[in-house]
């Protein structure tokens, strides 16, 4: 059946099956086809600063904790190899050793064991330390302070997975001296969703703005929608899309940080070019698979999708802001932040709500017989480079409003999930 559905997914046609989102096969071929060979996001330098630190997180459905030991970052499963309890239950702090609960078996910050209550009485000596362990993650690296890692010893490196979009990573990660930093820790909370749904709709849906959102607008929390913006994806199912000038330019909510990405912006022009200044702030996109960020003129934000099962999914959200911010700004930033896109902010819930009845209202055994419908804008693509003449990689939809970027999005989904 997982077959006669993938087989179904035609981004060509604009023509998703509504039973991608819901069928247990195909999810647990994702963990296995997806999860298990792609880059995903573990977390930012910022918070793992000093030997000792760490911080917990999850790729896929397997627990990992990201310490930094005197060597570096090292991310390990968060099992026992005893019993397969989790080394580490806190989700950040310090620690000179990662200790199991359960039975005390005790490694360094390298994953290694070296402590076994009773190993010579209870062991009598033959229990190899040396092969027991740790189980690390096959590769990791860094771009611009957010780590990254997989579980896939063969898979590409990081700047290759990432490819043409680390050109539009650059302009969000790397435009101040200092880089940036994660502020006010991580933020969690889950919703009864796929996955797939916050995913693809980061990827680059600005057509439901006016109707999801249309509260927003009208206390000024942003300007109304405009048609006037870059709708950008590239090869491996990375996109984004940002209006003109950012998102919330000119709306009521305007505060110094405002003002500080308008010289940002500047020095960009002088050191880039007006068509690298065009792109700050970046917009909303989506990193492949689950990974989705906001830059606007107001905050930035990163966060995950962690899936859990078919219909739910774990978030995390984090604040970034340039290093180099007086702590006033970075106050500001994290003020709106917290009131548009934290645990309780407007466009959070509008956008919540809204993917909870898409999979209330497709589960049943009617619904799971349909399409989702992405032919907005089909046919209607062109190169970056071509429609608007600027030395930028990608593909970029003629219309603003668009569902090119959901297209590429489940073109490479596809691809990967046949392996």
């Amino acid at each position: 059946m997982s077959r006669e559905i993938l087989a179904s997914v035609d981004p060509d046609n604009g023509s998703v099956p509504i039973a991608l989102f819901h069928d247990d096969a195909i999810y647990q071929r994702e963990l296995r086809r997806v999860f298990a060979t792609s880059w995903l996001y573990l977390g930012h330098e910022s918070e793992v600063r000093e030997v000792g630190d760490y911080i917990t997180a999850a790729m896929g459905e397997d627990p990992v904790v990201l310490v930094r030991s005197a060597d570096g970052l090292r991310a390990f499963l968060n099992a026992c190899r005893h019993r397969g309890a989790k080394v580490c239950r806190a989700e950040k702090g310090t620690t000179r050793a990662l200790r199991c609960p359960y039975h005390g078996w005790t490694y360094n910050l390298d994953g290694e064991l070296f402590g076994v209550p009773r190993r010579h009485t209870a062991y009598f000596h033959e229990l190899a330390l040396d092969a027991l362990g740790l189980v690390e993650v096959a590769q990791l690296d860094t771009v611009h302070g957010l780590v990254f890692a997989t579980w896939d010893a063969q898979a590409p490196s990081l700047r290759e997975y990432l490819g043409d979009f680390l050109v539009y990573l650059d302009l969000m990660l790397a435009r101040s001296p200092g880089g940036v930093e994660v502020i006010g820790g991580v933020h969690k909370w889950s919703m009864e969703t796929n996955w797939k749904i916050p995913a693809e709709n980061f990827c680059g849906d600005q057509y439901h703005l006016s109707t999801t959102h249309a509260s927003s607008v009208e206390v000024g929390l942003r300007n109304k929608v405009t048609e006037h913006g870059h709708t950008i994806h590239v090869e491996g199912g990375h996109s984004l899309v940002r209006e003109r000038g950012g998102a919330q330019a000119g709306s009521a909510a305007v505060t110094e940080y405002t003002r500080y990405v308008e010289e940002v912006r500047e020095r960009v022009a002088r050191e880039r070019g007006a068509a690298a200044a065009e792109f700050v702030p970046i917009g909303v996109g989506t990193i492949f698979p689950n990974l989705s960020f906001m830059d606007s003129v107001r905050f930035r934000t990163l966060r995950i999708w962690q899936p859990r099962g078919p219909h739910g999914v774990d978030v995390s959200s984090w604040c970034l802001v340039d290093a180099e911010l007086p702590s006033e700004l970075k106050q500001a930033a994290m003020r709106q932040y917290i009131l548009s896109f934290g645990p309780s902010g407007m466009f959070e819930q509008d956008d919540g709500e809204i993917w909870t009845s898409i999979a209330e209202a497709t589960s049943g055994y009617v619904g799971r017989q349909l399409g989702f419908n992405y032919a907005m804008g089909l046919g209607h693509e062109l190169p970056v480079a071509e429609a608007f003449g600027i030395d930028m990689p990608g593909v970029v939809g003629e219309s603003f409003m668009t569902e090119a970027n959901h297209r590429g999005f489940y073109r490479h989904y596809k691809r990967v999930m046949a392996g």
